[in-house]
């Protein structure tokens, strides 16, 4: 017994513990049905500890399936993921899956609202939309401004959120691009917002009624 302790003491025997730990945190278990009621609405992927998966590191994992439905199925898919158990039987399996970054989602194929999902590795999230102030009027008047208060010349290709303040009942503030054909009335005035995504070409801005109220600009593409 002290020649164990010792030996622990400095490192040359590892408590058995920290080695079930390291192999049960890649052990997985998927589950459709319950056993009680095979065909219940319940769906989930769990790691050892019974906790839901939310995130997994990339690695090889071992997952546990227990499809108690007759009417059920479990379909794990994702990057480099497809594995699916039958709707029509009640079926026990083991899968051995190899997961990277991305988004994986496991659901019911009959049941297609009977699902979830889960992050793995390193998920790219996108930049927020940027903001453009689109105006026409009072009087004869129209521009299209950054929110610093720049005139648009040119922008780059992606998302924007595009504040439109039609100040004007004789006036619209109309906007094409690749992909765009927005306006806001002529007889009216408004605020609104467009939520947009802009492709490579060239935008123009300008008002229905009075064609001398006009601009336009170009959007390159994203380096």
């Amino acid at each position: 017994m002290f020649l164990v302790a010792a030996l622990a003491a400095v490192g040359l025997i590892v408590p058995s513990s920290i080695g079930a730990h390291g192999a049960a945190s890649n052990e997985l278990v998927a589950t459709v049905g319950t056993p009680t009621s095979g065909n219940n609405f319940v769906i989930a992927l769990k790691d050892s500890t019974g906790a839901l998966v939310k995130h997994l590191d990339p690695g090889t994992y071992t997952v546990t399936v227990h499809d108690y439905a007759t009417v059920h199925n479990f379909h794990l898919f994702g990057p480099g993921v497809n594995q699916a158990t039958s709707i029509d039987n009640p079926e026990e399996a083991t899968w051995t899956i190899t997961i990277t970054n991305g988004t994986y989602t496991y659901m019911c194929d009959f049941h297609p609202t009977l699902k979830g999902s889960f992050t793995a590795g390193t998920v790219t999230t996108p930049p927020p939309p940027k903001k453009l102030v689109a105006q026409v009027g009072p009087k004869s008047t129209i521009s299209l401004k950054t929110a610093g208060g720049s005139r648009v010349k040119q922008l780059t290709a992606g998302r924007y959120n595009v504040t439109v303040k039609d100040r004007s009942t004789l006036d619209n503030f109309h906007l094409t691009a690749p992909g765009i054909n927005k306006k806001t009335s002529v007889k009216s005035r408004t605020t609104v917002t467009w939520k947009l995504s802009f492709r490579a070409g060239t935008g123009t801005f300008r008002s229905d009624a009075h064609k001398r109220l006009h601009g336009s600009f170009r959007v390159v593409a994203a380096s």
